[in-house]
């Protein structure tokens, strides 16, 4: 049977440019090329009219014959084209063959494609003009595909949960062209996506489609179901916490066969102890489940009151014991200890920390018992303390040996009686009595110091102090005059005493001032401020003289007339030698010198080539004339002078790079360790700049090669205060530079 695909397209047939010429066919201008199937002024149309020059797409198989046509009015020029839309390979073309504007014309064109896929359909109109009514387009097949492939069919699959299976055929599929690829869709759980035959993993019913595609593009396709079987139900139910007994577990599931983690293989096991109980469950499909619980069998506790009880009291205290979290007593309350004030059977129920709950009861019969209270403990000073036991008849046994209804107490201790009346009924008391003995305040005899104060002790340490002064310390440092202290115990025992003192000041003993000597120096020190001294040494006079070889500290203590004493110290230092020492680092024409001595005040430097000579500490000199010169530091130190002496090797004079020289300049000077260095070469060399200090370390190295002009920030921030040299090397000579570091 003919097939007929009517492409419903908007086609402005062209009217021609110039009229009145002979009838013609226009021709066609259209060009596509394979990758571009899109040229300039060309677009697909979104809706069933469209101008002249866009397209619209249909899809062929192999081997059918398609024919399309267009009807175009009077004065247009309609041209059709088919191109392949994967490749832009041209396919068909017709175009009317009568003139512009006599005709109402049809072009149509025929085409068989050899392969399956996307044609473009291209209406064009040329040489005519842009205005014009819309026609229409048709697309018929007219002959069935040829040679297209087919696949077998495949069988569904099914699997538990977790489980494979194999999908589709292997070598599946015939007719069309050879090779074939395949592609599965979806992708999911597949272990390949690209053969006829595959193996997915079961986590959900999933339906799967197998697409074959030829060689010249036509499709076969199948589809196959993977369906994932139930797994059993198996529910144990929720964690069992319960006090004593048996519980029954069903996995339930009947004719499978059962698994549990205690080795059974029934469908029910009973649990008589605790713990985690688990069951795997096979039914007959093969397909698993299990499921776990947590049974707590928490033991039955008990209490016990103990026997019935018939004591002398007014109450008495039962324990239920520890071990529970609440308590409930027939008495009303709710304690682990219940204080009973009735004589009766009482009883108590006690809930654990599981729930769990233990009864018991007791007969309790009250007898009255004596009252004893000999009252508070007591703190007095002196005196006695009478202690009464109360209740008149009874019989009384006093910790004191005693045996009355009262006792006297004149000493401190712990006193306790114990009473049984008539009836048998016992009871006791304890009172603690401290009798105090007034404190003893001694602050000695009337006083004289040789300070300007004395210091006075009041003894007696834990009580109370009031000083003439208002002072509250147990010692004060006094002036001179009259002292009064009241000292009050702890009991509240009150005592007092009176001192007078007297007081001389400490006479002014010196020593002198710290001195220095030379080497085998002596010096002589002088005491002042005493009457009589005793020097360190052993010396009794006023001034000794001292030698010594290392610093030494003298002490003297000179005493005045008063008899008072004073104490001081004297240092005796001694004085090195001067030590000339120095180092030197060479850079260029120029040395460096750092000096190294030690106790020197002045410094002289003569730099062996004639020159000037030179005080300052660390001196750097600029040599005119190659060579090896002597150098020598002279020091002068409070102990004399010292010389040292270097050879130092000048090589560098006369290779300066004067064209560096002439034109190179370094701002600021002194800077913070950041400046900028510029030159000018009159010829490319290349350049290395090296910042160097005076102990000859290099802080800054970097090369530049065939420059002739150089403008550069240089930072050296990490650099510590004090002079640098830029040396700057070229093969013709090298230029140096100090700078000064100033943060």
């Amino acid at each position: 049977m003919k097939q007929t695909l009517h492409l419903i397209i908007a086609a402005l047939s062209l009217l021609c440019s110039v009229t009145g010429l002979r009838a013609q066919g226009c021709p066609n201008d259209n060009s596509l090329t394979a990758g571009d199937l899109t040229p300039p002024g060309v677009g697909q149309s979104t809706s069933q009219t469209y101008t002249a020059g866009s397209y619209m797409l249909a899809y062929v198989l192999n081997g059918a014959n398609y024919t399309v046509t267009t009807c175009g009015n009077a004065g247009y020029d309609t041209q059709l084209t088919v191109y392949d839309d994967a490749t832009g390979t041209f396919l068909a073309y017709n175009d009317d063959d009568f003139a512009c504007g006599v005709y109402i014309f049809n072009s149509t064109l025929s085409f068989t494609p050899s392969f399956c896929g996307w044609v473009r359909i291209l209406l064009d109109q040329y040489p005519c003009s842009a205005s014009g009514t819309p026609g229409f387009v048709i697309m018929t097949q007219n002959t069935p595909a040829s040679n297209l492939p087919s696949l077998t069919p495949a069988s569904d699959m099914s699997a538990c949960a977790g489980g494979t299976v194999l999908l589709g055929i292997s070598g599946n599929g015939t007719g069309g062209t050879a090779p074939y690829t395949y592609s599965w869709s979806p992708a999911t759980n597949l272990s390949s996506t690209t053969t006829s035959q595959t193996t997915a993993t079961v986590t959900a019913t999933q339906t799967y489609t197998l697409t074959l595609t030829d060689a010249l593009g036509c499709p076969a396709r199948d589809t196959v179901t993977a369906t994932m079987l139930p797994a059993p139900t198996v529910n144990l139910g929720p964690d069992v916490v319960q006090c004593g007994g048996t519980v029954l577990l069903d996995a339930g599931n009947f004719g499978s066969t059962y698994l549990w983690n205690t080795g059974a293989g029934t469908q029910t096991l009973n649990v008589t102890t605790s713990g985690n109980y688990a069951v795997s469950v096979q039914d007959p499909s093969g397909c698993v489940n299990s499921d776990n619980i947590n049974i707590t069998i928490n033991p039955v506790p008990t209490v016990d009151l103990g026997s019935d009880t018939s004591i002398c009291g007014n109450s008495l205290m039962l324990d239920a014991g520890t071990g529970f979290t609440t308590y409930a007593w027939s008495t009303g309350g709710s304690a682990q200890t219940e204080n009973v004030a009735t004589s009766g059977n009482i009883y108590v129920d006690a809930t654990d920390a599981n729930g769990c709950l233990a009864t018991d009861s007791i007969m309790v019969t009250l007898n009255p018992a004596p009252v004893v209270n000999l009252g508070p403990d007591v703190v007095q000073c002196g005196g006695t303390v009478l202690l009464d036991a109360g209740n008149p008849g009874a019989l009384y046994f006093w910790s004191n040996s005693t045996s009355s209804q009262t006792t006297t107490i004149s000493s401190s201790g712990s006193y306790s009686v114990q009473v049984i009346t008539p009836a048998g009924c016992t009871a006791s008391d304890q009172v603690n009595i401290t009798i105090n003995n007034q404190p003893v305040v001694d602050l000695g005899p009337d006083t004289t110091t040789c300070s300007s104060t004395a210091t006075l002790d009041a003894g007696n340490p834990g009580c109370a102090y009031l000083w003439s002064n208002a002072a509250t310390t147990q010692t004060v440092n006094a002036a001179a005059g009259t002292w009064i202290v009241r000292v009050t115990d702890p009991s509240g025992c009150v005592d007092r005493d009176t001192i007078v003192v007297t007081t001389n000041n400490p006479p002014p003993v010196s020593a002198g001032m710290d001195t220095s000597i030379c080497a085998n120096g002596s010096a002589t020190l002088t005491a002042s401020g005493g009457l009589s001294y005793v020097w360190s040494t052993g010396a009794t006079t006023q001034s000794i003289v001292v030698t010594p070889n290392v610093q030494t500290t003298y002490y003297v203590t000179g005493t005045d007339a008063n008899g008072c004493t004073a104490s001081d110290v004297v240092n005796v230092t001694v004085l090195s030698n001067s030590n000339a020492q120095f180092t030197s680092n060479v850079i260029g024409a120029t040395a460096y010198f750092t000096n190294q001595s030690t106790n020197a005040f002045t410094y002289s430097w003569n730099f062996g080539d004639a020159s000037p000579l030179d005080n300052s500490a660390n001196p750097a000199h600029t040599y005119t004339v190659n060579g090896t010169y002597v150098v020598t530091l002279t020091v002068t130190g409070p102990c004399g002078v010292d010389t040292y002496t270097m050879n130092v090797v000048i090589t560098q004079v006369g290779l300066q790079d004067q064209d560096l020289a002439n034109t190179m300049s370094l701002f600021p000077n002194p800077n913070d360790g950041n400046f900028t260095l510029a030159f000018e070469l009159t010829k490319a060399k290349s350049v290395n700049v090296e910042i160097l200090d005076v102990a000859g370390r290099i802080v800054y190295n970097k090369d530049y090669n065939n420059i002739t002009r150089f403008n550069e920030k240089i930072g050296i921030e990490n650099a510590d205060n004090g002079m640098y040299v830029v040396r700057i090397i070229t093969d013709e000579g090298v230029v140096t530079e100090k700078i000064v570091v100033q943060k």
